[in-house]
Parts: structure tokens; C-alpha cells; sequence
């Protein structure tokens, strides 16, 4: 085995694209299968040809040397073990990362403020165009999963409506790319998520932002909301999958849903997954009308509402792709000390890599970069751990700001 490989488990090796040979077998990339030419989710290197298109695609991939034809010497000696990028690394990677998808994410949200605000002076949609707009969101996603997932937990308090469609959106084309759905799917989903909650600008936004509970009356009007969402969609001539997805999305699994109480199984995939990740989007939001939660205790909420209000396979399926500690979040460290969560150790969940930005006593510090998983005392064990996640905004840090910063290359936060 090449010094330059990693042994991952008994049968897995993650290699350098330049070491690969005709006759490997290849069992994971370092992207998304949905966007490449291969068809299968593994496939053995049959010839040269086939070689240097994972060449040019990948940087490193996974080879299972069970099924490869080719033989695997260990080396002679002590095992040398895989060099070990800094957590920097992570932190230059989120960065090229953000600058890439960020003028895809900046275009799809204006052109969002656009069209909404033009349908409500009565001007109908273009399904052509905000269809463009989503495949070039599915590109820039294939590209870069980690930086457009980022930006979809980027609030402000201004532009809440419009950017809760487009981060719903993000995260259901996050979602169906996970799950390896077909890029029609996705593009479906992706389109409902941008849709889904146009009825409420025929809703009083007096209505929309009570800070208290809604009488019957109220309720009864609100209620009427996919109703209109599905005649604007009809109006603007968007397909029946699109128009389905949002008009069902306030369905539940126990008939206790709304607009007209159908069961789980009655109920299309989209649109239970819109209705799980518009209450996730919402819940760590800023809203006049209720307190923002952290990303931990909107996916507790979501598994507590399991097979009544949500999907369960859905659900589960969902906190499996977030991960404990997504990158882009802020937390607290049992120091004390504030971060963001910049990158994850996948043998490690709970020990990520992170940048410091506030000491002990919460004052600003000049960032520090550091894998939690690599600060251990004499005794072999994590100096620190993650103490809890934090709020959007928590001592004056705002993912915003820290994001800009970050796309700039503002040295004064480093």
C-alpha cells in the first residue's frame, strides 16, 4: 500500500486519484454520485478510458480491495500513519467553497425577491425561468454540498420570507442528493421548496406576524393558504408534482393536517419533506411571533413529532444528513470559550473542527482554528468538548457577518 493511501477499515482504501489502476474497484467519491456519469454507487475500472474520467472528476477516492482484481501489498515495517491536514484546512476549503457558490445563492434569492414581489402586483411566475434557477442550484450543490448547506443557515432579520423559500429549497435539493434521487426529482423539489408558501401573500400580514395565538377566525384564514398557493401555481402553469408538493405540505402522517386532513401514505414524498424542513428552517429563524431555537432543539422537536406530525423515515433520514454539529453553526465549548463549526471528523461526531471566536468571558478574540479532536491531555482524552449550540446572534456573533467575512478574506477576523 502506498504511503500516500489511507487504510479506512479491513477492505477500504482512500487513495489519491493518481494511484488508481485499471482493475480497482472504486466504492465511494469524494462527491455526489448524482452529477458524474456513472451509473452504479461502485463500479470496477474496466479500462483506461474509464480511469481517467475519475481522474478528472475526483481528487480521492475510496477502492474496495475485496472486489478489485488487483493484488494490495502492505508495506514492509512499521505502518506509517496518514498525514493529518489541519484544521485550517478546513476553514481555506470552506472559504473557495463559499466564494464559488455564493454568486449562484446571491442570483436564485434576488431573482426569488423578484418574482414574489411581482406576483403580488399580479404579474404570474415563469416556470421556465425560477426552473433555471434551481438547476443552477443543483450544479453548484453537486459542486459543493458543505458551502450551499452553510448559506442555508445564513439568516437576516430583513428578507425572512424570501430567504426561508430559497433555504427550504437548498435544503430539500441537500436532501434528495443524499439520498441519490434522480435529478428530475430533485429538480422537482427543489422548484416546491421555492413555492410552497405563495399563498400567504393573499394572508394580512398582520396575520402573518401576530405575536400571540390566533383566534378560530384567524385560524380558519390562514388555513386557506395552500389553497391559494395551489391556484398561483396553476395561474403561472407549473407541472402537477410541483403544484402537489406545496399544496399538501401542511398534511400529517395522523390526519390531523390541513388543507384536507390526508393520511401519511396519501400524502407525496415532496411534500412531507417540505413539511419537515419548512418547520426546521422556520424553528431557527428569526420570527416575531416565536423564539428562535438552536439547530439541536429543532431536530428534537422534530423527532418528538415522529409518525404524528412528520415523517419518521424522513425525519430520521434528515438528522443522519445534518449530523450532530453541522458546519456553519455556532457553539459553546466546555471552556467557555464561542465557535463556529467549520469542518467535521467523521470518526469523531462530537469533537469537530472549529474556529474560536470569542474567550471564556465571551469578549472577541482573533480567530483560532483548532480540531478538537487533536486537543487531548496526557491521559490520551479531549480537552474540550462541545458544551452546547448556541443561538444565531449569541454574543454578537452573527452568521452573516462571520460568513462575509469569511468570503472576503477579512484578515481582522482571523
Amino acid at each position: 500500500m502506498s504511503q500516500y493511501s489511507q487504510r479506512l477499515s479491513d477492505t477500504t482504501l482512500r487513495m489519491p486519484v493518481a494511484l488508481l489502476q485499471v482493475g480497482m474497484f472504486v466504492c465511494r467519491l469524494d462527491r455526489p454520485w448524482l452529477g458524474t456519469p456513472f451509473l452504479m454507487q461502485g463500479f470496477l475500472i474496466e479500462n483506461r478510458d474509464m480511469l481517467h474520467q475519475v481522474q478528472s472528476l475526483c481528487s480521492q477516492v475510496c477502492v474496495d480491495t475485496r472486489k478489485s482484481l488487483v493484488k494490495f501489498k502492505a508495506r514492509p515495517g512499521k505502518t506509517q500513519a496518514p498525514p493529518t491536514l489541519p484544521a485550517s484546512f478546513d476553514r481555506d476549503m470552506a472559504q473557495m467553497g463559499l466564494r464559488s457558490v455564493l454568486p449562484t445563492y446571491t442570483r436564485t434569492l434576488k431573482h426569488v425577491k423578484e418574482a414574489m414581489r411581482g406576483l403580488s402586483k399580479g404579474h404570474p411566475l415563469n416556470p421556465d425561468t425560477l426552473g433555471k434557477h434551481v438547476d443552477e442550484c443543483i450544479t453548484a450543490l453537486i459542486d459543493n454540498i458543505p458551502a450551499m448547506t452553510w448559506l442555508s443557515r445564513v439568516k437576516s432579520h430583513d428578507d425572512y420570507t424570501y430567504e426561508h423559500a430559497l433555504h427550504v429549497s437548498l435544503l430539500c435539493m441537500v436532501f434528495g442528493i443524499h439520498c441519490g434521487w434522480p435529478r428530475d426529482e430533485v429538480r422537482t423539489v427543489g422548484l416546491a421548496g421555492l413555492l410552497f408558501d405563495l399563498g400567504k401573500l393573499r394572508i394580512p400580514k398582520s396575520l402573518l406576524t401576530k405575536p400571540g395565538p390566533l383566534t378560530e377566525t384567524e385560524w380558519q384564514l390562514f388555513n386557506e393558504h395552500p389553497k391559494w398557493t395551489r391556484y398561483l401555481l396553476e395561474k403561472s402553469g407549473f407541472g402537477h408534482d410541483v403544484i402537489a408538493a406545496c399544496y399538501y405540505h401542511h398534511e400529517r402522517p395522523d390526519g390531523q393536517g390541513y388543507p384536507v386532513h390526508k393520511l401519511a401514505g396519501q400524502v407525496p414524498l415532496s411534500a412531507r419533506l417540505i413539511h419537515i424542513l419548512d418547520a426546521f428552517d422556520a424553528m431557527i429563524s428569526y420570527r416575531p411571533y416565536a423564539q428562535q431555537r438552536t439547530v439541536y432543539d429543532a431536530i428534537r422537536v422534530l423527532y418528538k413529532g415522529r409518525a404524528t406530525e412528520f415523517d419518521s423515515a424522513l425525519v430520521d433520514q434528515f438528522i443522519e444528513l445534518m449530523g450532530v454539529y453541522p458546519i456553519g453553526t455556532l457553539v459553546e465549548l466546555s471552556s467557555g470559550e464561542v465557535a463556529v463549526v467549520i469542518g467535521q471528523n467523521h470518526d469523531a461526531r462530537l469533537l469537530p473542527k472549529i474556529a474560536v471566536v470569542r474567550d471564556r468571558n465571551k469578549q472577541p478574540v482573533s480567530e483560532r482554528v483548532v480540531n478538537l479532536k487533536h486537543l487531548t491531555g496526557n491521559d490520551g482524552l479531549p480537552q474540550f468538548r462541545v458544551k452546547t449550540m448556541l443561538h444565531d446572534g449569541s454574543y454578537g456573533i452573527f452568521m452573516q457577518d462571520y460568513t462575509r467575512q469569511l468570503v472576503l478574506g477579512n484578515q481582522a477576523a482571523r
